[in-house]
Order: C-alpha cells, then structure tokens, then sequence
C-alpha cells in the first residue's frame, strides 16, 4: 500500500522523507500501531536509488543459538545442520535496505549480538574465517521513540545514537484529510462515499489507524454493500489498544467532541433535540462545538 499523503502533516513528513532517503544514514520510524510505518519505510527505500533488496526483519523471537546464522549467514559444515553454505540476511541485504520491524521484539540478547555489524556492515559468517562486508541501509521502526524504549529497557544504548534520524508518524486523527482519500483508496472505486457517510468518517476516531480503515472498508465490500457506511468503535479493539498502550489516548475534549457529534449525527443534525439526549442547554452544544 502506498502512503496516503493528503494532509498538511502527512506532505510535511513526505518532504521531510524526500530529503532523507537519498542518504546512506540510518532512520528510525515511530507512532502508533497501524500509522503506515511499514509504508513509509518502504517509501524511504524505493526513493533511496538503491537496486537491492527490502528485507524486513522483525515481529518474531530469534532464538539466540540462532542469531549468527540467521544474520551473518554460514560455511557448509559450521554445524550439524549445515549442509550447504547459505547467505544471511545482512548479505542478503547488499545493496539494499534491512528494515528491523518493531526492533524491541528482537531482543536486548539479539540487539547486542548483531549491533557492531549493523553499524561497521562487517562480520564473520559461521564456519569462516575472513570477515564478509554489505552495504546495507538500515531503517527500524517502534511504537514509541527510541528514548522511552531505552527507559523501558528494551533497545540498547547503543541504538540511541546509532539513528541519524527519527521520524514520527503522526496518528489519523492528528492528520484527518488524509482519511476520505484512504477510505476511497481501499474502495478501490467499488462504493460510493456520501455526504452524511463523510461525517461520520471524519467523526469516528479511528484507534487502530489505516489498519483500521482497510478492515472497515474490506468488510463493507464483503458484504456487498454499494455505500460505504458508519463505522462503529469496536469494544475489543479499544481494550486491546489501550492494554498493549499502542496508541495515545485522546484527552477528554477529543472524546466529548467525537461523542456530540455521534449524537447529532443520530438526530441527522437537530441540536435541540442533541442537546436535550445530552442533557445539556442548545446554548452550551453550541458553545462545546465552537471550543
């Protein structure tokens, strides 16, 4: 999927991508789950020149007897399993882009273990002697930035000045232009997208982000239906979302606003009748809607 870039936000960290990606440097990518890192990361290698691969690692455990032949590759005969002589994937990555998903999944053991090939792009393949050289470009990506995940314990020192730059990838309800062209995206031209649909679209909060939508979309497709509808807020989504902390909460304000709007939008825009299922005066809906 290609990075949706309608909002000011969005074109801003385009721009900012554009000059980052023709450097060799290596670049860290962080927001909540389902922002689009992966496409960003995607982005930043199509638009670098290089001819290599995009090798994404990440997102498992690596046990560790089998971090050095799964990264630096080994000789046939290194070890009882070894029956060919097979490349690893910083090899592998020659010429092109190691992109370590949700680095912290790979473990403070692993990170250790692969930290000084990452940076010198030079290590020893099992079973050999000489060392074995790649010019891979290196992009990782987290929920959080690399500080909070140093204070967690779950990177390395190291890493903190191993990136040369950090971007963030802002959530949907940050950058709100951007969710029409991704909700007409995902139609692929399939369903119509209304007025009154616009409003909620715009409304709903969108917790689990682009992932979100695509979800929301491909099950109004399944369904056969010709307009896309009103997405609802999915109880389990929302537990889940806030026991793994992947994203930020909105404050009060943001929820209070999203919830007026549903109401009014329940009443097809009576703010007499909004007002009085709220439990408040006309005068303080409006005066709430204009804050």
């Amino acid at each position: 999927m290609e990075f949706i870039a309608q909002d000011k936000q969005s074109k801003k960290l385009i721009e900012r991508i554009k000059e980052i990606a023709p450097t060799k440097f290596p670049v860290f990518l962080w927001g909540e789950s389902g922002v689009g890192k992966n496409e960003v990361a995607k982005l930043i290698h199509s638009l670098s020149g290089r001819k290599g691969l995009f090798l994404i690692l990440g997102s498992f455990n690596i046990r560790n007897e089998l971090v050095e032949s799964l990264f630096f590759g080994y000789k046939k005969g290194a070890f009882s399993d070894a029956y060919e002589d097979r490349e690893g994937f910083l090899k592998r990555a020659d010429g092109g882009t190691i992109y370590l998903d949700m680095i912290q999944e790979l473990g403070i053991e692993v990170q250790m273990r692969i930290f000084n090939a990452l940076e010198n792009k030079e290590f020893i393949p099992l079973g050999k002697s000489e060392p074995s050289k790649s010019d891979f470009r290196v992009i990782a990506s987290s929920l959080y930035p690399l500080e909070e995940l140093f204070e967690r314990g779950l990177i390395i020192e190291k890493f903190l000045h191993f990136f040369t730059f950090s971007l963030r990838i802002a959530p949907l309800r940050e950058r709100k232009r951007d969710i029409i062209p991704l909700v007409k995206h995902f139609c692929k031209g399939k369903m119509k997208i209304e007025k009154e649909s616009e409003k909620s679209l715009l409304a709903h909060p969108w917790f689990g982000n682009v992932r979100e939508i695509r979800n929301f979309v491909d099950k109004e497709r399944a369904m056969g239906k010709e307009r896309i509808g009103s997405p609802e807020v999915s109880p389990a989504l929302f537990k889940k979302m806030i026991e793994e902390k992947a994203f930020s909460l909105p404050n009060l304000r943001e929820l209070e606003l999203w919830y007026i709007k549903k109401v009014l939008e329940h009443f097809k825009g009576n703010k007499t009748r909004a007002a009085k299922a709220l439990g408040i005066t006309r005068k303080t809906l409006l005066r709430k809607l204009k804050d």
